[in-house]
């Protein structure tokens, strides 16, 4: 799932981080999916986007760490 259309500056990643970053997308929509989360398609990817900005580079860590996120926030 490409995550170039939540980019707003392209620029800043280089293509093997977006690569990464549209992996961790495509496996945290994959583990929302059965939870009614498809429609925060666009959350997950600037929460992917901000995570590999300040560093997280790493498809499964981005991804595990917002699927945590999100779970955590529904169970409120």
């Amino acid at each position: 799932m490409p995550i170039r259309q939540y980019l707003e500056d392209q620029s800043a990643f280089d293509p093997d981080a977006i690569q990464v970053m549209s992996d961790a997308l495509e496996r945290a929509c994959q583990a929302l999916s059965g939870n009614g989360h498809l429609r925060r398609h666009e959350a997950i990817a600037a929460r992917i986007i901000d995570l590999a900005r300040n560093g997280v580079i790493d498809a499964k860590a981005l991804s595990e760490r917002v699927v945590a996120e999100t779970k955590a926030l529904d169970s409120l």
